[in-house]
């Protein structure tokens, strides 16, 4: 990480890239509390009323939560990737750019799954932008393997991660469908992300992180 990774061909530094996705996912990720902070507790005066304010929360503490933990491991992924891309060009540059336009949209679909939890609409802006954020970062991983990014993984490793990308994409599109009955709930089907991998792979145990990069919600397959 500390050395500077770049490629005569690249049209930006990998570091920068790097530095400036973190930026974005740091400052969404912060973002995501502003929908708690929004929440008023108009004509509360005792400690009773507050305490019953707070527990008519649990949605939106629950929607905080699940967003939050999602984008860090959506970071994680994006900086296992970094770790083998020695090179970027025009085309990662706009795949990445437009993922990071999903991340930053993440408050604001958060806030209205918060505030029109009623809604079919409102339960599924949330999913459905979060599918996005991943279906772009199979597709950034599917790019670095075509366009020789990644000199230092073996092939087999890079296929293993291209499945566990494939896989949190079938996941992400199940949840969004799932989303508008489950609500936040769905999110959950997360969890079954290396189990479909396994299935697309026929492997009977996931590779190692270090073998995985790109692979899955989590970075791992």
């Amino acid at each position: 990480m500390l050395g500077r990774r770049s490629h005569p061909r690249a049209t930006v530094s990998v570091r920068r890239v790097e530095a400036f996705t973190d930026g974005v996912f740091s400052i969404a990720a912060t973002l995501l509390v502003l929908s708690l902070t929004d929440q008023h507790f108009d004509g509360v005066t005792t400690d009773a009323g507050l305490v019953a304010a707070l527990a008519g929360l649990g949605q939106p503490v629950l929607t905080f939560i699940i967003s939050f933990l999602l984008l860090g491991l959506m970071w994680r992924t994006h900086v296992e990737q970094f770790e083998h891309i020695r090179r970027i060009d025009d085309l990662g540059i706009w795949i990445n750019t437009l993922r990071l336009l999903a991340v930053v949209f993440v408050p604001f679909s958060a806030s209205l799954n918060t505030d029109h939890e009623d809604l079919v609409l409102g339960r599924l802006l949330l999913p459905l932008n979060f599918f996005v954020v991943v279906l772009l970062g199979w597709m950034q991983w599917v790019w670095a393997s075509r366009s020789g990014a990644l000199p230092d993984l073996e092939p087999d490793a890079i296929r293993r991660s291209a499945r566990g990308g494939l896989s949190a994409t079938i996941v992400g599109a199940v949840v969004v469908a799932l989303s508008p009955w489950l609500g936040p709930w769905a999110f959950l089907l997360y969890l079954a992300d290396r189990r479909v991998t396994r299935l697309l792979s026929g492997a009977e145990a996931s590779p190692t992180p270090r073998d995985d990069p790109g692979g899955g919600v989590g970075g791992r397959g």
